[in-house]
């Protein structure tokens, strides 16, 4: 079974339905939801999916139940930030001193899972740095960019529309 890291923007992208996005997303998280893939993350997603990109009145208080169901799918697995995670990221930090500490917190978080992608749309620090952390190194890239998750090749087929944006129910 494959197995892939979300950063915490790639449930921003999905709770927030972004544009140019929430297909890469969708097309992840469905495939999670059939059996097929399952989603890291560190705790410290729990806590920062609240701010959605775009929206300055972020998810409210109403939403903290839906959130938390959201998180105990049997798809979802949550790594919990130790001690050893924590002094793993601030060495990350030393050694790359563009990377903000929560983004050091979720490369460490991903290397401590043991997987070998790690998905995020932070372009500008942690994308970067694909295949120079980790060891084996540590696939970091947008979702469905070179990583397996690309959208079927369809061949000889009508050309439908594509399919509307929906944004993701929380409680699905």
């Amino acid at each position: 079974m494959k197995s892939v890291y979300w950063d915490a923007n790639i449930f921003h992208a999905l709770f927030g339905a972004e544009a140019g996005r929430i297909e890469a997303c969708n097309r992840i998280y469905e495939a999670a939801r059939n059996g097929e893939v399952i989603i890291y993350t560190s705790a410290i997603t729990c806590v920062e999916c609240v701010w959605i990109k775009g929206n300055p009145d972020k998810l409210s208080p109403r939403h903290e139940a839906e959130i938390t169901r959201f998180f105990e799918h049997k798809f979802i697995r949550i790594v919990q930030c130790t001690r050893l995670i924590a002094e793993q990221a601030r060495g990350l930090i030393w050694k790359y001193p563009h990377l903000k500490p929560k983004d050091a917190l979720h490369v460490a978080t991903a290397i401590k899972a043991q997987v070998n992608l790690m998905h995020s749309y932070d372009n500008d620090d942690l994308v970067k740095l694909d295949g120079q952390i980790g060891n084996p190194p540590l696939k970091i890239c947008n979702p469905g960019n070179g990583d397996g998750f690309e959208p079927a090749e369809q061949t000889d087929l009508p050309i439908k529309a594509p399919p509307p944006r929906r944004r993701i129910n929380l409680e699905e």
